[in-house]
Parts: structure tokens; sequence; C-alpha cells
């Protein structure tokens, strides 16, 4: 599941000293994803590190950090896998952050529930009308995407984040200020990294 980690992060996690992991595979094909190659071009060609590993190193950086985002890739198709994972997280007193692009609305619900989660951030890919071409695919039901948006809005009132990637002759601010208006919240918009390769290091 998990393909790399970074052992520390000032602005992964808003407000806070956190690791961050990135899991493997994607149900996007986003041609400017800068992760693409554990995304969804070759995940299998890098190994997977232990999650036993990452659990003995955030023992030791117990009252040193304060969580660990998980990013992508897209970390919720992982479904219980990561619910598992995020929990033992949790269990140690980390606050545990999900970075997701909104397909799995459910396993954020779970997550909610199950009070092991803290976090979201959400990639608010485009206008609607132009999320399948934004994301790779020649089409895609909207529905799981725009329930995240609420159930986040929802559950997470305080402790979120929508985000979008200022892609060259994709996305425009026109775009980001009409997204802003229909799911009535604020956007942070990013800036556009160049696709390059993933490395992926052992801790």
């Amino acid at each position: 599941m998990i393909k790399g980690y970074e052992k520390l992060t000032l602005v992964d996690f808003p407000g806070h000293l956190a690791a961050t992991v990135f899991t493997g595979n994607c149900n996007f094909r986003c041609p400017w994803c800068h992760n693409k190659d554990i995304s969804y071009i070759k995940p299998d060609s890098f190994p997977d590190i232990p999650e036993s590993d990452i659990i003995e190193f955030m023992k030791s950086r117990i009252g040193k950090l304060h969580g660990l985002c998980i990013t992508g890739g897209e970390p919720t198709i992982w479904g219980e896998h990561l619910l598992i994972f995020m929990k033992n997280i949790k269990d140690m007193g980390f606050l545990v952050k999900l970075d997701t692009n909104g397909t799995n609305p459910d396993l954020i619900v779970t997550a909610y529930k199950r009070n092991i989660l803290d976090y979201v951030a959400m990639d608010i890919k485009n206008i609607f009308e132009k999320y399948p071409e934004t994301v790779g695919l020649k089409s895609l039901d909207l529905t799981p995407i725009k329930k995240s948006i609420e159930i986040i809005k929802k559950y997470f009132p305080e402790n979120h984040q929508f985000r979008i990637t200022l892609v060259p002759d994709l996305v425009f601010e026109e775009d980001i200020h009409k997204m802003e208006e229909i799911i009535n919240d604020s956007i942070t918009i990013q800036p556009y990294k160049k696709p390059q390769n993933t490395e992926v290091n052992g801790w």
C-alpha cells in the first residue's frame, strides 16, 4: 500500500509537525500528476514499505511529531486496509490527516465515526463540467465527489481544506472562483509542478 515517505514535513499538515506517507495506485489518470509513477504508470515497480516499519518509526517520534499525513496516489482505494493503518497511528496518540480526491465518501464517514481521522484535504480538480478531461478519464460519475464535499464540510467544519492545482491551459482562475461559489467554501490554490519521477525511500 505505501510506496514512499517523508520523515518530516512542515507544510503538509497545517499547524503541525508531521511525517507523510505516499500510497500507491489511483483511480484517476491526471496527466499533470507529479506523483504519476506511483499513482498509475508503474506503481508495482516500487516495493511496498511495510506498515510495521512506519509504525516503529512513528513510535520513535512520539513527543516530537504531532501527526501523520496520508497522501498518494489515492489512499481511499485501499479501503479497510487504510482504515486499520489509520487506527494504528491514531492509537499511538498522533493526529491523522488524509489527502483525497473525494471519490470514496463512505470511507471518510467511516473514519469519522471510528474517530481515526482529524483533518481532510480534498483536491478539487476543476469545475464539474471539465472534471473528466482534467483527471484523464473519458467519463466520470461526479456524485461521490459532490457527496464528499458535503461530508467534509459537515464532519470536519474547522479541519478541512479544499485545494486546486492551477494547471496551465486547463484550470483557470475564473474556474476556481466559480467552484468556490458552487461548494460555498474557499479553495486554496496550489502551484503547478511539472511531473517528475517519484523517488521512494525506506524508513
